[in-house]
């Protein structure tokens, strides 16, 4: 490939990878520190509203730490879905929805953990490694069976060698750096594994999108595929990429083989050089196998899940009427060309019958709020409330932030009782000077007979005016309203206007 070639190549993958994206994002080691703890081990899939919680927790601390992080949770997961690094995913109604890290984002995190930690890949086990595969690979594609044998024969002769030296104590322990060597080589293989479980379960989803076109598009040969499906073969596990991780997977749940490579584990972790080794690195080799069985469990359900979905939507009647749908909007197509050919118009031609378009805009099916016409539907008749008591420290808070003129209302106290010879009700102050305040005087009345006056031990009858607005074309004019109301009655005395 030429330098051009490679440097146009490069750019597209720079441009349109959601890793390299996630790489040069502004808030790449918050997502890269949600990918790595929450989503740790085998990336399974998490409730949404799981994440949302850890996530709001995470937030909190890191704002603390001057991080300008001023979304929430669910925003922060909707913008990583639509850039490619989180996948959104129908739960059950027990989990709602679910969420997991896209391959694109595990692979991120493979390169920053691994710049993180910088491994030497020039290494002795690394090399060994490599000319054991190698040997393997020569030996069995071998084809000549002379050759085949004198292999077989030089490694026989090698083993009886080291079985004689091993007998006789003649061996040398690895020392603590060659095993803490071999263990982070493993480690590194190992940690490409997530990322490529998660490009196995996207080759699956996108193989079932293609298996359902192909059904469903009346010119593509899908007689073949649903014979097999109606024989009961499984198109999805049969795939190139079926076959590729059952091949992987049984490897995993090979009772026998799992029991030998657990053993091997145990003894390592035993052994005197493997004591040196990090809490970190000690971990990790101990969970190796069973964090490679969830996460090909959890593969393994996708597609046996993908499979049974597609066989029961073969057998169902909804495939037959997508089928049906697609060729009634073919045969429509075809009209329409047909009908453009024969009136000798243009496919863009204006109609003079004139269409209206929909002007809304679907983004997410979330966003729909739908209306409720039974909310503006009255029922039943108006109802008709009693009059009740009214709470008096309710009514002195509520004088306490109004703006009654307090002044005018102690004047008329005042007159009031000189007026009455000495003694004077709340009615009897309201008959000699009307409310002018309208409702804010007798609430200014009571508070002032509360303070200052002498409970009645009687009700007493007051009213006040109102001034209604004008309503509809036919009342241009306001027109007052009479109220009328049962208090408490209190009198004032001359005892009375000296504390006011």
């Amino acid at each position: 490939m030429s330098s051009i070639a490679q440097a146009l190549s490069f750019q597209r993958i720079l441009t349109d990878s959601p890793a390299v994206r996630l790489l040069a994002a502004k808030n790449a080691p918050y997502v890269l520190a949600t990918v790595a703890v929450h989503f740790a081990g085998a990336p399974a899939p998490r409730p949404a509203s799981e994440v949302y919680e850890l996530m709001a927790a995470d937030l909190a601390v890191l704002r603390q730490h001057g991080m300008e992080l001023p979304k929430t949770p669910a925003e922060y997961c909707t913008d990583w879905v639509r850039s490619g690094w989180l996948v959104r995913k129908s739960g059950s109604q027990r989990t709602g929805e679910l969420l997991e890290p896209s391959e694109d984002a595990l692979s991120a995190l493979q390169s920053v953990q691994r710049w993180e930690k910088p491994r030497s890949a020039v290494t002795a086990s690394r090399l060994e490694s490599i000319s054991d595969a190698l040997r393997g690979l020569a030996r069995d594609t071998d084809p000549d069976i002379s050759s085949r044998l004198e292999r077989l024969q030089l490694e026989r002769g090698r083993l009886d060698r080291e079985i004689e030296r091993v007998s006789q104590g003649d061996f040398e322990l690895p020392s603590v750096e060659m095993v803490s060597e071999r263990i982070e080589d493993i480690l590194t293989s190992a940690s490409s594994v997530p990322a490529d479980f998660a490009r196995v379960r996207h080759e699956f989803e996108v193989l079932n999108r293609t298996l359902r076109r192909q059904l469903l598009d009346p010119d593509a040969t899908y007689g073949d595929v649903l014979d097999e499906i109606f024989t009961g073969v499984d198109v999805i596990s049969n795939s190139e990429a079926g076959r590729s991780f059952n091949g992987f997977y049984s490897i995993i749940t090979d009772p026998e083989r799992s029991a030998f490579i657990d053993n091997w584990i145990d003894q390592i972790l035993a052994s005197e050089p493997a004591s040196q080794l990090n809490q970190e690195s000690r971990m990790s080799l101990r969970s190796l196998i069973r964090d490679m069985e969830s996460a090909g469990a959890e593969v393994n359900s996708v597609m046996t899940g993908l499979a049974r979905s597609l066989r029961h939507y073969v057998a169902s009647e909804q495939f037959a009427e997508d089928r049906k749908m697609i060729e009634l909007i073919r045969e429509t197509r075809a009209l329409a060309a047909d009908a453009v050919q024969e009136s000798e118009l243009s496919a863009i031609h204006a109609m003079e019958t004139p269409l209206q378009r929909i002007g809304m805009s679907i983004h997410s099916v979330s966003s729909i709020e739908l209306a409720n016409p039974g909310e503006e539907v009255v029922e039943g008749e108006t109802a008709v409330n009693e009059p009740t008591s009214l709470n008096v420290e309710e009514l002195m808070a509520a004088v306490r932030q109004s703006d009654i003129d307090l002044e005018q209302l102690i004047s008329s106290v005042r007159d009031t009782v000189t007026a009455e010879g000495g003694q004077a009700t709340i009615s009897q102050v309201l008959a000699r000077h009307p409310a002018t305040q309208g409702l804010g005087s007798i609430v200014g009345l009571l508070h002032l007979g509360l303070k200052y006056g002498v409970p009645a031990d009687r009700m007493g009858h007051v009213t006040w005016k109102e001034e209604e607005p004008p309503q509809g074309a036919n009342h241009e004019e306001t027109r007052s309203i009479t109220r009328h109301a049962t208090i408490d009655q209190y009198s004032f005395d001359t005892t009375s206007l000296e504390e006011m």
